[in-house]
């Protein structure tokens, strides 16, 4: 829990430093619908290197939406729910349902352009649940908060309406329960989105 606090008060000193550069009239809000594929580089612990574990890819859709701080510097809050096999030499095994909402700030270099490019930085939380693994009863994923880096573009359609691409690589490296014994697992998605957005 104390690293957990320390992530996002550092996160929320960062929005607040931001927003002191704001003023009136840069004020902005946006909302995407994006169609996400989800693809784990995923790592399990070297104990269970035997099994040749494996996490599927999913593709779901996602919301965002956006606040503009300045015309140059954004914050977006993103949430979507995966659900993703797990595999044992290529046989279904378990599977688990991810909620991981990630939080970035964003810079905008070419605000307003016909292509407006940016990066962004920022945090994940994961909540895993309906997580089960081949019949055991004492299998769980833990919850975890990682670091997010993000990139894309925003492509004007017409007024304040957008085409969007999208790359984030988010980082959950957790921890799994099985039969009361611990392991590593580390997720770390590649999530590449497409979508349409409206900025208001």
């Amino acid at each position: 829990m104390q690293k957990i606090g320390k992530v996002f008060a550092l996160v929320a000193v960062l929005i607040m430093a931001v927003a002191s550069l704001a003023s009136a009239e840069d004020y902005k809000f946006g909302v995407r619908v994006r169609g996400t594929f989800v693809l784990p580089a995923e790592s399990f612990d070297s104990r269970l290197n035997a099994l040749d574990l494996k996490v599927s890819e999913d593709i779901v859709p996602a919301i965002d939406f956006e606040y503009f701080f300045t015309k140059n510097i954004s914050t977006e809050l993103m949430a979507a729910v995966t659900r993703h096999d797990i595999k044992a030499s290529g046989q279904f095994v378990g599977s688990t349902w991810l909620l991981p909402p990630t939080l970035t700030v964003k810079y905008h270099p070419l605000a307003g352009k016909l292509v407006s490019p940016y990066a962004g930085v920022g945090v994940n939380a994961t909540f895993p649940f309906k997580s089960n693994f081949n019949g055991v009863g004492d299998f769980s994923i833990d919850n975890t908060i990682g670091w997010v880096a993000q990139a894309g573009a925003d492509i004007k359609i017409k007024d304040n309406l957008y085409f969007n691409v999208d790359y984030k690589y988010v980082n959950i490296d957790t921890k799994i329960r099985v039969a009361g014994t611990k392991y590593k697992l580390d997720v770390n998605p590649n999530l590449v989105s497409v979508g349409v957005g409206y900025r208001f």
